[in-house]
């Protein structure tokens, strides 16, 4: 079922892509045409309509804002969050199974620091992270990692932390 899940997650993902670029070739670029007319008019307009011209330009301006800003989240939502755990876990074999568009900011913390203590003590060369909906699991081949209880607990969530001799599993269970 999680395979179902992951598979759908990607669909969804790379659907977002494409409908970023489908709204940025289409409405981005209208609303950019829009505001250039919207200048011409307003450069060749009697005096007295130059006011009108410009709040409507300005309202234009801001709905262009409003639309990139959309079509950046919903092209680059995983990419920037992707590229710093990579950089946190520079030195080890970074991968990461499942959506990291599932986690919410404080869950990503947790990750985060995960991450940060497996690249710093684990004396690992490997770490994963698995998402599913309700349970994460970061799991290295280093001689453990540090706990994260207290935000896991803020989450009224369960840590569980398995440390062997062949590596260490961290389980984050969320209500």
């Amino acid at each position: 079922m999680s395979l179902q899940r992951n598979s759908q997650r990607r669909f969804q993902s790379s659907t977002r892509i494409e409908l970023a670029r489908d709204l940025h070739d289409s409405l981005a670029q209208d609303l950019v045409a829009i505001g250039f007319k919207l200048d011409l008019l307003c450069a060749h307009a009697p005096a007295s309509n130059r006011s009108e011209i410009r709040l409507i330009r300005q309202s234009v301006t801001a709905a262009t804002k409003k639309v990139r800003k959309e079509l950046f989240s919903l092209r680059d939502k995983d990419s920037d969050y992707h590229q710093q755990l990579a950089e946190s876990a520079a030195q080890l074999n970074l991968i990461i199974d499942g959506e990291i568009s599932a986690l919410s900011p404080i869950t990503r913390r947790i990750v985060d620091e995960l991450v940060k203590n497996a690249a710093t003590h684990s004396k690992g060369h490997n770490i994963e992270v698995a998402i599913t909906d309700h349970l994460i699991t970061v799991k290295d081949d280093g001689q453990g990692l540090h706990g994260v209880s207290e935000l896991v607990n803020e989450l009224g969530g369960i840590l569980q932390i398995s440390s062997t001799k062949n590596g260490t599993i961290v389980e984050i269970r969320l209500p």
